[in-house]
C-alpha cells in the first residue's frame, strides 16, 4: 500500500497541493479557483507519475528469464522468495 501511495497516488496529488498552497500565498483563491490551471496540474501530475513508473522500471526488478523461488524455512529462518537465474536449481 505505501508504495502504491508514493507511486501513483502522491506524484497526481502533490502538484494539486502546491498549485494551492501557491494561490493561497499569494491571495488570490477566488479568481484562481474558477479560471485556475487544471489542464496544466493534470499534465504535471500525469508526468510525475510516469517518471515514478519509469525509474522504477529502470532500477528494479529481476533478469529476463530467470525463475520465481517461493519463500521456504531453513533451518528455523523464513528465507525470502526470490528471482534465481534459470540455470540455479530451486530450493
Amino acid at each position: 500500500m505505501t508504495r502504491v501511495f508514493f507511486m501513483y497516488i502522491i506524484p497526481i496529488v502533490l502538484p494539486s497541493i502546491l498549485f494551492f498552497c501557491w494561490a493561497k500565498f499569494i491571495q488570490k483563491d477566488a479568481v484562481l479557483a474558477r479560471t485556475g490551471p487544471w489542464f496544466r496540474l493534470l499534465i504535471a501530475g500525469l508526468s510525475l507519475m510516469a517518471l515514478g513508473l519509469a525509474i522504477t522500471a529502470i532500477t528494479g526488478g529481476a533478469t529476463p528469464g530467470g525463475k520465481y523461488s517461493a519463500p521456504y524455512l531453513k533451518d528455523g529462518e523464513v528465507i525470502p522468495g526470490q528471482m534465481v537465474p534459470k540455470d540455479k536449481p530451486q530450493q
